[in-house]
């Protein structure tokens, strides 16, 4: 793969966040993609997919901020949709032939670990939907300790940087936890959370 690599790190303790939404990683993780997607150029035209889970609590206050923000959005959930604009999607399957390079930007916030299905796999199908020059905006959880599984809640990074081609940007130190989050969830104090967004130029 020769696409761009525009931000591959973990969440760190210096990263802005939003307490609105109330969970300990998603006040950074919601606030990170808002902020990526404003930066990278997103505007009102700006169509977007996000496929993340969530149907209640933050997870429904994040989709409605895009919604406010883009006009042009779809959002997708595993389950049958009970929020507004959200269609039926597994990301671990292709997505319907008319949504192939049509999204200036595809996101998914925290859900990529949670499926058993190979993540490069995950990542391929996501890609197929960004248009060209467009983005794929991914966050992740990631332990140290269970990072070679699939669907167990962490990130197979050894994975992932090898399809990537490149490495994740070591910060151990001052990485989110459940510790040390400005909205603590003390037990997961074992996790960090990860970023990941990549251009589409093929």
């Amino acid at each position: 793969m020769n696409n761009q690599i525009i931000d591959f790190r973990f969440l760190t303790t210096d990263d802005k966040y939003d307490l609105k939404y109330n969970w300990w990683s998603r006040i950074y993780e919601y606030k990170y993609v808002l902020d990526m997607i404003s930066k990278l150029g997103g505007n009102s035209q700006s169509k977007i997919h996000n496929t993340s889970w969530g149907w209640e609590g933050c997870h429904v206050m994040f989709k409605n901020d895009i919604d406010s923000l883009y006009k042009d959005s779809l959002h997708s959930d595993l389950h049958p949709p009970t929020v507004s604009n959200t269609i039926q999607y597994d990301i671990t399957t292709q997505i319907n032939p008319i949504f192939h390079n049509f999204f200036d930007f595809v996101i998914n916030v925290s859900t990529i670990e949670e499926v058993n299905h190979p993540v490069t796999e995950i990542l391929d199908n996501l890609l197929e939907q960004v248009k060209l020059n467009g983005y794929l905006i991914i966050t992740f959880d990631y332990d140290k300790n269970n990072c070679n599984s699939f669907g167990e809640g962490s990130m197979n990074l050894n994975l992932v940087e090898e399809y990537l081609h490149t490495k994740i940007t070591p910060m151990p130190d001052i990485a989110i936890n459940g510790l040390n989050t400005m909205n603590p969830m003390i037990r997961w104090e074992h996790l960090n959370c990860g970023v990941l967004v990549i251009k589409k130029i093929l």
